[in-house]
């Protein structure tokens, strides 16, 4: 990644001022981004943004589980309490010292993200997604989420990042301006400014981006990133196959709404969406942490009382049932990195590779 674009990165201001200073400038809305060539992948209806009321919301019958499952992800959210997944508005904000740091990245190992195909579920408004397309050079990087206004925003970010790389990319350039004679000016018969920022610069800029290319097979962002409105366990499935999963402090959220058939549809659909010899990167949520959340709708608290399938026995059962073998436990105890961070991220990461069939028997 380009040392300034990095750099931008770390010096972006809080979102407290962001917002005051973008108070007055106009919303990008998703209909003129459709336009441009943004790579996002997208469902049927992710442009469907009818608000309805919260006291709308609570009057509605709630679907059972079945109706659940077969609901479009949109149409889903719409009629559930607010953040009922855990879909918080500003969870990165509140959960990172800093916008563009994420600790966990700093613990993992980049041989997980480098030239491969990674699903992140349950990516928010896509930070890490985007930090991992940015810093690591995945093949390609699809996050998913639940909720269609998260995935607008992280279409949003993937945007403006792009956009201010290009920004960063050109000033490279200006030196080299700043640097010619005098005379040069005379000799293209025009002012330097229109003779070389609209023709040398911006051949500049091609060769940099056709020797990356070349030289990353098209890994770079924004080529690499895609976002997608999905239900994980839902009916709908796609035929994809990835090298490494992401499944990240999502847990809960499908335990509560969902029940153990939930958790065990999850594993279902990862197994076999895992290449043999990838790799599952799992932050369960601690079984203390359900209790706080168990009162916050009455199908949380009917689904916390039947949970039989407890987060301290996702590994045995992964192992057992789904042809998985554990091979590393992140401890943020005992890294230093995730340790002297601010971030709430606190929780064990357990790193799970998918074996050849014949090798577990």
């Amino acid at each position: 990644m380009n040392e300034q674009f990095r750099k931008f990165l770390l010096n972006q201001e809080k979102p407290e001022v962001q917002q005051k200073k973008s108070e007055n400038v106009p919303a990008i809305r998703l209909k003129q981004q459709s336009k441009r060539k943004t790579n996002v992948d997208l469902g049927q209806e992710t442009f469907v943004q009818k608000k309805i009321k919260q006291d709308e919301k609570e009057d509605k019958k709630q679907p059972n589980l079945m109706e659940k499952l077969q609901m479009n992800p949109i149409d889903l959210v719409k009629c559930t309490k607010q953040y009922s997944y855990g879909n918080y508005k500003k969870y990165y904000h509140l959960r990172l010292q800093q916008k563009w740091e994420d600790p966990r990245l700093t613990v993992l190992d980049s041989c997980y993200f480098a030239d491969k195909s990674i699903l992140d579920i349950g990516c928010n408004d896509g930070t890490l997604t985007l930090l991992i397309a940015l810093k690591h050079y995945p093949k390609l990087i699809r996050g998913i989420d639940i909720d269609y206004t998260l995935i607008n925003k992280a279409i949003e970010q993937m945007v403006h990042l792009d956009d201010q790389q290009k920004k960063i990319q050109k000033q490279e350039f200006k030196p080299i301006i700043e640097d010619l004679p005098v005379s040069f000016e005379k000799y293209m018969e025009q002012p330097i400014s229109k003779a070389i920022e609209q023709q040398y610069i911006n051949q500049a800029i091609e060769d940099v981006n056709k020797q990356q290319k070349e030289s990353t097979k098209d890994n770079t962002f924004p080529h690499n990133v895609y976002f997608r409105v999905q239900n994980i366990i839902g009916n709908r499935k796609y035929d994809e196959k990835y090298d490494t999963i992401l499944c990240l402090s999502i847990t809960k959220w499908i335990h509560l709404n969902f029940g153990d058939i939930g958790i065990k549809r999850l594993f279902k659909t990862i197994i076999n969406s895992l290449n043999v010899g990838g790799h599952l990167i799992l932050e369960p949520q601690e079984w203390k942490s359900y209790k706080k959340k168990k009162y916050y709708s009455p199908e949380f608290k009917q689904n916390y009382k039947e949970i039989q399938l407890k987060p301290h026995d996702f590994s045995k059962i992964l192992e057992q049932e789904y042809n998985l073998k554990l091979i590393q436990t992140i401890n943020p105890d005992d890294e230093s990195a995730i340790k002297k961070s601010k971030s709430t991220f606190r929780r064990p990461i357990m790193i799970f590779l998918k074996q050849n069939e014949k090798s577990n028997q």
